[in-house]
């Protein structure tokens, strides 16, 4: 498509289509000189407008755009937001939801629960390829007895449900062939003019069904570079900037500029390891790379002063499904050199994967591991690569190991067994396969916390110790730098802004 066509497609449609900003947004000049009008920067363009990708350049637009049924808080629980209310059954297996009145898509025709049901059928929907396939696979029929109200019959009574209403953004269903191109939704902006490769802009969505933003206009510009970004920042023609690196905070720091935390557990590094390769597929071997692994020393020195050290994959407040297991990694090169020795594995050379192009974390993280391999017997080669190229092998299992991160890490324990990769039970990446660990997956995944949950989580943590096929290493915050003039900027759970209560001094 041409710049032209898109721009005529846009203005003729009346619609919003929305840029994703992989990491930066910004006040532009007019904003200073009392023009309620935000300019978002990021480093990559959009390739597609349909929310249930959740891409990490879809971060900013998503909610620009779109809502989603309910919103969960800083402590996972559900708050409403399309749902104004909803009741669940005694099994956990049945979900009545009542939709808030007077609801319009941007084109304003009134959403109804006829949208709510397409959407999350579109989700299911295997060729559309949706990032929150898995959990929309927890939904086996959804009823619309009326235009406010659907009933959704589970199942499993798995919490992670709440996930995935936060997750699913309400598409238009009159206008299914245009999802990927059209950013039609009911959020509280619209898309008026989209330059590929430049800027997108959106509007205040006048009819919102909440109440309207203070900010008028949004326009995210698409600027590749990140020092760029940061220079802008600082110059004042960019006031925000949604993700920003350990270094770029250093270089704002004294500066008067705000900076924070969007989500302290939104992402966490990791080690990926392929048990089908060769030295790998010794345990001992992958044993070995866990306890060589300074997991302080990365969280304090590659991360910054905002992350933690990660021994098993439940956010903070899981300590539940941790079962007091979570500080169960140590540092010890000495163990991890005699179990080399064991596994006859001294002297071995392997190749580390590390994309940095993605997240510059990973390849100081590649090296920290690289020099603590060295001193335990293993030579490791880092293979640097771009994201496109990282994410080709990784599929298809062509790795030994690699630096990895893995997102919405902050969610429900069985939200991140169903969605983060390096987790799943069945056709897992690394090689793993067990019927045990598929047993107690689908376990947790699908029954109310008790006795038999904890349990399987217990067996769940053990295997993940004692198989070492991922590794996570360290908290990965998504932080945030701003000018002190915008305020009201809120995050999901995950990192992604949301402007619609954000106003400029």
């Amino acid at each position: 498509m041409t710049r032209t066509t898109s721009r005529v497609l846009l203005r003729s449609a009346a619609i919003a289509l929305p840029l994703v900003v992989a990491g930066f947004c910004s006040l532009s000049p007019a904003l200073a000189q009392g023009k309620s009008t935000l300019s978002i920067g990021q480093n990559a363009d959009l390739t597609s407008f349909d929310p249930t990708e959740l891409r990490a350049g879809t971060y900013v637009s998503t909610h620009l755009l779109y809502n989603s049924l309910i919103r969960l808080d800083a402590e996972g629980k559900p708050q409403p937001e399309l749902a104004q209310s909803w009741t669940r059954s005694e099994d956990g297996k049945t979900l009545t939801l009542k939709l808030q009145p007077n609801v319009k898509f941007h084109d304003g025709r009134p959403m109804t629960s006829k949208d709510v049901a397409f959407s999350f059928d579109y989700a299911k929907t295997p060729a559309v390829g949706a990032n929150i396939l898995p959990l929309a696979q927890m939904i086996s029929k959804i009823d619309t007895p009326d235009d406010q109200t659907v009933v959704m019959t589970l199942v499993s009574a798995s919490d992670a449900i709440y996930d995935l209403l936060d997750l699913a953004f309400i598409v238009d269903s009159k206008h299914p062939k245009t999802i990927k191109t059209s950013g039609m939704g009911t959020g509280p902006f619209k898309l008026t003019d989209y330059e590929p490769g430049q800027q997108i802009t959106f509007v205040r969505n006048e009819n919102y069904w909440r109440q309207k933003p203070a900010i008028s206009r949004v326009t995210i510009k698409i600027i590749p570079d990140l020092q760029s970004s940061v220079a802008q920042l600082r110059a004042g023609t960019i006031d925000f900037l949604p993700l920003v690196s350990r270094e770029a905070l250093e270089q704002l720091s004294g500066t008067g500029l705000k900076t924070g935390v969007a989500a302290a557990e939104g992402r966490v590094l990791d080690i990926g390891i392929n048990t089908k390769a060769k030295v790998f597929d010794n345990p001992d071997v992958r044993r070995a790379v866990n306890l060589a692994i300074d997991r302080a020393r990365i969280a304090h020195d590659v991360v910054g002063g905002n992350s933690v050290p990660k021994c098993l994959p439940w956010p903070v407040r899981s300590k539940r499904e941790a079962t007091g297991m979570e500080n169960s990694c140590k540092y010890d090169l000495a163990a991890a050199k005699a179990l080399i020795e064991k596994a006859g594995a001294t002297g071995a050379q392997v190749e580390l994967l590390s994309y940095s192009q993605a997240e510059p974390a990973l390849g100081a993280m590649a090296q920290i591991l690289q020099d603590s391999l060295k001193q335990i017997g293993l030579t490791a080669t880092i293979s640097e690569m771009s994201e496109a190229a990282f994410v080709a092998r990784f599929r298809k299992s062509n790795f030994q190991f690699t630096t990895h991160f893995y997102v919405r890490a902050g969610r429900s324990p069985s939200a991140v067994l169903l969605t983060a990769v390096p987790f799943r039970s069945k056709g897992n990446v690394s090689g793993i396969d067990s019927k045990q660990y598929q047993d107690d997956v689908a376990l947790v995944t699908s029954a109310k916390p008790g006795a038999d949950t904890d349990a399987a989580f217990k067996r769940i943590n053990t295997f993940l110790l004692d198989q070492a096929w991922v590794l996570p290493v360290a908290t990965l915050p998504v932080q945030w730098a701003s000018t002190p003039k915008l305020e009201g900027v809120t995050f999901n759970l995950d990192g992604m802004p949301i402007f619609e209560k954000a106003s400029v001094r």
